[in-house]
């Protein structure tokens, strides 16, 4: 009883606390409101005017039926969409597991929520997680079945990204507080992973769309904004280390949404700015030359970028969209598409502004673009489902799984080749 009586006391004051502070500066009752929010949540009070109720929607009551199932139709083959899961919000990750060929899935949202079967709950998150800025989840990703989370925090007028241990709360990596607040765009954070058996790479963006100041992050090496990461798996599971050490695999990136392996080699798939996104080769400690080079125009007067790749000694991207079609996803493609086209290699991305799944053929020593084909979803395409160790998740009847902005998770599968 004592023990009851005590944090009600103690809920009243901090919404006092909350008062006082928001009545001399409205930007300071964030915090407080998050500490009531917590304690309230501790004590079981549910639907508060704290604790909005969590929604999710049920695709069997909200969707027709002859909407479930949709053919596209590509240049040499037909692609069958259909809907898996209704859901609103974007999402940070889809983690696909074949439990005795059923297949789970794990949905987790930008805004902090855990979508698993019908169920909708909180990820276990720090107080000072922050979504303002198009901030929030940007990333989850596994490692010997802990999982690890990339997103945005902020404390003390300090905006920053952090890397946190979802079960203990504990930020294993957090950067410097992102300079320029007014020119801060967390949709740049990136946060495209892939694995191999030593560690992870992990990308972390340049989070604006006008600031040259955070722009040239991506030139500093000692900062982690507009790099690839690599950071061994010893450093996550190390219980001793209270922050993980990363090495830079490369710099001069915007903001790279996409990442996986062909064979041996890297592939990225990155925003420019207006115009000029790309898909780059990845190379162990070169510079991709953002923002001092791009082909795409900037944000604020329309102007080009003059400066060369070449005379610079950047790398170039092996490929250029103009106009831009904002990709987000990267992957290999499945076994029946690969086996059509034999005599390249391939590669699926995601496209948001595009709307598109897009389809790269690549010439046999990946290095030159031979073709690239867009087929129109209608749909903000997100992430590639991947399975816990970090590859995209393809069943046995070559189907996959994609996620779809504030609409939800489809299954895909290419289909009447010609």
């Amino acid at each position: 009883m004592k023990k009851k009586v005590y944090k009600f006391f103690l809920l009243f004051l901090v919404i006092l606390i909350s008062i006082f502070s928001g009545y001399e500066n409205p930007n300071l009752v964030e915090v407080p409101k998050k500490y009531a929010r917590f304690i309230i949540k501790k004590m079981g009070i549910k639907d508060s005017f704290f604790n909005k109720k969590i929604e999710n929607i049920d695709p069997d009551k909200n969707e027709k039926k002859e909407e479930r199932f949709s053919e596209f139709n590509g240049n040499s083959f037909s692609l069958y969409l259909s809907k898996v899961k209704s859901y609103s919000g974007k999402s940070a990750s889809l983690i696909i597991k074949n439990n005795n060929n059923k297949i789970d899935y794990e949905i987790f949202t930008q805004k902090g929520l855990l979508i698993k079967d019908n169920k909708t709950s909180e990820i276990n998150l720090p107080l000072s997680f922050y979504t303002d800025k198009d901030g929030g989840v940007k990333s989850v990703f596994i490692i010997k079945n802990k999982y690890f989370a990339l997103l945005s925090l902020k404390k003390f007028g300090c905006i920053y990204a952090s890397l946190i241990n979802l079960k203990k709360k504990e930020e294993l990596m957090k950067t410097d507080c992102i300079p320029d607040e007014d020119g801060i765009n967390l949709g740049g954070l990136g946060g495209a992973f892939i694995k191999d058996k030593k560690g992870i790479l992990l990308t972390i963006g340049a989070p604006t769309h006008i600031s040259e100041e955070i722009d040239m992050l991506a030139q500093k090496s000692n900062s982690p904004f507009g790099k690839i990461l690599f950071i061994k798996n010893e450093e996550f599971l190390d219980n001793s280390k209270t922050e993980v050490k990363y090495d830079i695999f490369s710099k001069g990136h915007k903001n790279p949404q996409g990442l996986t392996f062909l064979d041996d080699t890297i592939f990225s798939l990155e925003h420019g700015p207006q115009g000029g996104d790309e898909l780059n080769k990845i190379v162990k400690g070169k510079n991709f030359g953002w923002p001092i080079a791009s082909l795409g125009t900037r944000y604020n007067d329309g102007k080009s970028y003059l400066k060369s790749h070449i005379d610079n000694n950047f790398e170039e991207p092996i490929f250029t969209f103009s106009p831009a079609v904002a990709p987000s996803s990267l992957s290999v493609c499945p076994d029946n598409l690969k086996r059509y086209y034999k005599n390249y290699n391939c590669l699926m991305g995601l496209s948001l502004r595009g709307m598109s799944i897009l389809i790269f053929l690549l010439d046999k020593k990946k290095s030159k673009v031979i073709g690239v084909e867009k087929i129109f979803l209608e749909k903000r395409l997100r992430h590639f489902g991947l399975s816990p160790e970090g590859n995209t998740f393809f069943d046995k009847e070559n189907n996959f799984y994609i996620t779809s902005d504030n609409d939800g998770m489809y299954k895909i599968k290419f289909n009447k080749f010609r």
